[in-house]
């Protein structure tokens, strides 16, 4: 069991640094600020157990090549033991990093490792509080913390960005984005200040419907060239939605989505739709690849079928990345929401959990 550390300016690119040394199977440790930024020390849990059963196998195999059955048996039973040891050491460890931590701290962890969020994200959210500080000054302060690192891009802002190209998540979160960002659009100008370009060789049908029904003017450019004209030929609208093509992170700078886009002129800007029941490993995925575009904020979907937004605030709250606004099926228009709102309503999320789980547990009994 190596523990090996890992440092960075910041967290995101300390833990890259582990990713990239370690893998997607690397234990987190702890993590710490220092005078160079963030230190993170993280483990390989399972690189010992392997390296044991590379090394003991041969020992396996009598001298005529045939294999020690009660050999084999004894070397699973020691490497089951040993994986049993290895995990009560680590949960041990956990149990001990908590005890030797301050009552207030460890229940404000405690809290906001219930709202869904990682544990390098509640570091950064405590750092500061004094040991005399009491449980709900440390609390607001935490809150406060989380709610000053989500920014909104206010409905000023999104005017003034007036080509927008609509990118990650799935194409009917996308286009459900377009239609109300669109709708947001049509309550400032005239439906003939407005377009809708797609990228799809196949454009939702949906959006055009839509567009037909509100006299939106709708094109396609199914590849860069194409696009480039079709930006022209709506140069005079005062908001332009470009609905672009499924992303591509597997092929980095060679996604055919961004390569197209960002051969476009510098007026052009992003929205990065993030669906509120992602993965946090799939929101971070989009959040990285997306980042080679000039990203203005953020339009989060599917906030009706989340049970939690841990992973949207983590994503939010690291990025800087501004809320445009929650696209809702059930409303006309883009929702506006306050980093509060969002807050509260993780909150509301978490506490709805521990009363099912509350429930099941009665159930049980």
């Amino acid at each position: 069991m190596k523990v090996q550390r890992f440092a960075g300016r910041t967290n995101r690119l300390a833990l890259e640094q582990v990713r990239n040394v370690m893998g997607p199977e690397a234990l987190i440790l702890s993590n710490k600020r220092t005078a160079d930024g963030i230190e993170i020390c993280a483990m390989l849990e399972s690189g010992s157990v392997r390296s044991v059963i590379e090394q003991a196998v041969p020992a396996a195999f009598s001298s005529e090549g045939t294999t020690n059955e009660i050999a084999l048996a004894h070397l699973k039973r020691e490497l089951t033991d040993l994986r049993e040891t290895l995990h009560a050491a680590l949960g041990q460890r956990q149990w001990q990093d908590s005890a030797g931590k301050r009552p207030v701290i460890a229940t404000i962890e405690q809290r906001l490792s219930t709202l869904g969020l990682d544990r390098v994200l509640i570091g950064d959210l405590i750092d500061g509080l004094s040991a005399e500080t009491k449980l709900d000054d440390g609390w607001r302060y935490a809150i406060s913390n989380l709610a000053a690192r989500i920014e909104v891009l206010t409905d000023a802002e999104q005017a003034g960005l007036r080509v927008k190209a609509v990118v990650g998540a799935n194409g009917t979160d996308r286009a459900l984005a377009i239609k109300q960002l669109a709708e947001v659009a049509l309550s400032q100008y005239e439906a003939r200040d407005v377009a809708v370009i797609s990228m799809l060789e196949d454009p939702s049908s949906v959006l055009g419907r839509y567009c037909h029904e509100r006299d939106i003017s709708s094109l396609m450019a199914p590849n860069a060239d194409a696009l480039k004209k079709a930006l022209a030929a709506v140069k005079h609208c005062r908001q332009v939605f470009i609905e672009a093509p499924d992303l591509l992170p597997s092929q980095g700078s060679q996604d055919p989505a961004l390569a197209a886009l960002l051969k476009q002129r510098a007026g052009l800007t992003a929205l990065l739709v993030l669906p509120c029941s992602g993965q946090s490993e799939y929101l971070e995925l989009v959040a990285d690849h997306s980042e080679q575009l000039p990203i203005a904020g953020a339009v989060l979907t599917g906030l009706e079928d989340a049970t939690s937004l841990g992973a949207i605030l983590g994503v939010l709250a690291r990025r800087e990345l501004p809320v445009a606004g929650v696209a809702d099926p059930s409303n006309q228009g883009l929702l506006s929401i306050t980093s509060e709102g969002l807050i509260n309503e993780s909150k509301r999320l978490a506490r709805r959990n521990l009363d099912r789980k509350n429930q099941q547990l009665k159930v049980a009994v």
